[in-house]
């Protein structure tokens, strides 16, 4: 059985896990290992691709870098001590005390970093802080290429302390998977997908509630008059740009672009039941409306 398959990803929390946790998405993840939710397959998309091709090439960089000889380290691993807490890693040093995880970014993401002072992204270091606590390692360097042009190692230590917190942070997400009940929603998306259908009834606004109502109805009516001013300012440099794929100012600078994309095939499920209308109708199923929500 795949280390990636559903089956093992399901049976515990992993550091991408982790990742979707700290990005206000456990609920998702939940709803994956509860088997109540498809996992996105991602597999295919050419910046996960080309991930992977690269992989190497960050890794003899970071060796390099560091001066610090690396090996491979694809391999999955259980904490010692929590059977359901697991991880995979990408590098390790030959003395088996500093792990590597590497990284392939674009340039877009530079100002999220800063070597110096140990900045990184929330999910980069917790999921360097789960990999520390699963493998036992006290160091791991977050190791980036960014837009291919500029090599970045960011170091993270790892603390006892630190590992015992992790493992309760995580243990808080993994509580829910086993008990098969859901976390209270962090974001507007998770409230969707903890209460998917409507039920007759009503409850009581509080204070608190009464001016979060009114406050959305106000911040919704500014987001409309933005959006419509980004409309038209959209709509004018369209206009201007007509068939051209890119405006740029007299000495060169690119202002905006307007490419067309690669051509790709789509099913037509009109086509489709127009010719098979029998076939059709073995495949429709009925699915749960969604919900549509308004502040009066």
């Amino acid at each position: 059985m795949s280390d990636f398959s559903p089956e093992v990803r399901n049976s515990g929390w992993w550091s991408g896990d982790s990742r979707m946790a700290v990005n206000g998405q456990a609920a998702t993840a939940i709803l994956i290992k509860q088997g109540k939710m498809e996992r996105e397959e991602i597999s295919d998309l050419e910046h996960v691709k080309m991930g992977h091709v690269m992989q190497p090439v960050i890794g003899r960089l970071a060796q390099e870098r560091l001066g610090i000889e690396l090996k491979d380290a694809a391999y999955p691993l259980t904490h010692p001590r929590e059977s359901w807490l697991r991880s995979h890693f990408d590098f390790i040093s030959a003395d088996n005390k500093v792990l590597v995880e590497a990284k392939n970014y674009s340039s877009f993401m530079r100002s999220k970093f800063d070597p110096e002072i140990g900045l990184m992204p929330d999910a980069d270091r917790i999921q360097c802080i789960h990999e520390a606590t699963v493998h036992g390692a006290e160091i791991v360097y977050l190791a980036v290429l960014l837009g291919g042009s500029e090599f970045i190692t960011v170091r993270q230590e790892v603390t006892p302390e630190m590992k015992e917190e992790h493992v309760k942070w995580c243990a808080r997400w993994w509580g829910h998977v086993v008990a098969n009940t859901l976390p209270e929603p962090q974001t507007v998306e998770e409230c969707k997908i903890s209460f998917p259908v409507s039920e007759e009834g009503t409850v009581i606004a509080s204070k608190e509630l009464e001016t979060a109502a009114r406050n959305y109805s106000y911040y919704s009516k500014l987001r409309k008059e933005a959006e419509d001013q980004e409309e038209n300012c959209k709509q004018a440099l369209m206009k201007a740009m007509g068939s051209k794929s890119v405006l740029s100012t007299i000495d060169g600078t690119v202002l905006a672009t307007w490419k067309s994309a690669k051509a790709s095939a789509k099913f037509n499920a009109t086509a489709f039941k127009a010719a098979y209308p029998q076939m059709y109708d073995q495949f429709v199923q009925d699915v749960p409306g969604s919900r549509r929500f308004l502040v009066k």
